[in-house]
């Protein structure tokens, strides 16, 4: 203490100038400073992410539960959506959005902090990335009849080559990690001006509700033309329940993956998202390759608190397994041997062009599905909105071109 206060007192005096590196600094004892200090941050570090791994495992299993009972994991739906056959993937997606603009609308009141955070965390201001990574994510989904998020619940059930795909979208991610730092400037450059709607227009929660009524009356509008149980594959049993019926209305299912929102950001600090764990999985293996390849998955690397993703989507092929055996018509284990229900899987070529192209796309769009077409239309941002209609663009064409 006694040289603590010498220090201080020569500095005061003006012995020594400058900051950090004064002639009669202890260089040794700061040393120590400084990693005493990241001794205790990683303390707490290692302390928030024991707090964070029950949630996210019950989060993951009913995430995969959901997928399961909507029925948006069948590789025929999501193709059939974007070929505009059938709309249970639309009916769940726009729920799914409109739940979370309205949960975040809530948590913005409840907690702001929280709230500001999880916008800052969605924020995206290029317009090249956006455009492009979504029109290659909607293009790998139209393709393999996946998404990052999905090829979860169809291995739950197992779905035939769903395990193959799960391999070319974590293959798709080290390859895009080789690339990106090649192609960092095309998506990094801040090309939007403005990264939010609510900074052209104010009155974020007026926006807020008048977005998720939009999206809610297009649902309605289409499940009054079309409706949800004459696009199922499957007939539902006799006199199931809410827990034993294969399939939910798909708008059901997507207001419940919306309101994940609300744990997902007060327990968690994190917005739902998915691509992201794709990349964590695999940024394990740079020991093995030169440091020159370490640019982009070194964000990844080591950080424990983004290996959430990783629990949350491993949980939901749990939750999808448990989906399956509540049914009544088939064991969760017997999904290692035949596919629930009979659904049918996509041909192995296209799983494995489907699975790169949707973590690519997912990668360059800084997003998939679940973070822009969830988490960032809820905190209504520019560039998932764009990325949204890029991948619905990207997807009608790529179907038309391979059906």
């Amino acid at each position: 203490m006694s040289d603590i206060r010498k220090r201080k007192t020569n500095a005061m005096k003006g012995k020594t100038a400058g900051s950090g590196s004064n002639a009669t600094d202890d260089p040794q004892s700061k040393s120590k400073d400084k990693q005493s200090d990241e001794q205790y941050k990683a303390q707490l570090q290692d302390m928030s992410n024991f707090t964070k791994f029950l949630p996210t495992v019950i989060m993951g299993m009913i995430f995969g539960f959901v997928l399961n009972k909507g029925r948006v994991f069948e590789p025929g739906i999501i193709v059939d959506q974007f070929l505009f056959k059938r709309w249970v993937m639309m009916k769940m997606f726009l729920s799914a959005a409109a739940s979370s603009t309205l949960c975040l609308s809530l948590m913005q009141l409840v907690s702001p902090r929280e709230y500001k955070i999880t916008r800052a965390k969605c924020a995206v201001y290029n317009l090249f990335g956006s455009v492009v990574g979504g029109a290659i994510l909607g293009a790998g989904m139209a393709i393999g009849g996946i998404c990052p998020g999905m090829v979860l619940a169809q291995i739950g059930a197992g779905v035939p080559n769903s395990v193959l795909c799960m391999a070319s979208i974590l293959g798709g991610a080290f390859i895009y990690g080789l690339i990106e730092p090649f192609i960092r400037s095309w998506t990094t450059a801040k090309t939007l001006k403005y990264g939010f709607f609510d900074e052209m227009f104010p009155h974020r929660n007026v926006l807020a509700l008048g977005f998720a009524a939009a999206m809610l009356s297009v649902v309605a509008l289409l499940e009054t033309l079309v409706p949800w149980k004459t696009e199922l594959t499957t007939s539902l049993q006799p006199g199931c329940n809410w827990i034993t019926c294969k399939a939910w209305p798909p708008y059901v299912a997507g207001a419940i993956v919306g309101a994940l929102q609300i744990p997902s950001v007060a327990l968690l600090g994190n917005p739902i998202g998915s691509s992201t764990a794709y990349v964590c999985v695999m940024s394990q293996w740079l020991r093995f390759f030169p440091q020159s390849t370490h640019d982009f998955f070194a964000l990844f690397k080591g950080k424990l608190g983004a290996f959430w993703q990783v629990v949350y989507i491993a949980s939901a092929v749990l939750g999808s397994m448990m989906a399956v055996q509540f049914s009544g018509t088939m064991e969760a284990t017997d999904v290692f041997k035949r596919s629930y229900d009979g659904i049918q899987g996509n041909e192995p070529w296209r799983v494995i062009v489907g699975g790169c192209l949707v973590i690519f796309g997912a990668r360059f769009a800084k997003g998939c599905t679940s973070g822009h077409g969830i988490s960032g239309m809820g905190v209504l941002s520019t560039a998932s909105m764009i990325v949204v209609a890029a991948m619905f663009a990207g997807g009608a064409i790529a179907a038309l071109l391979t059906k």
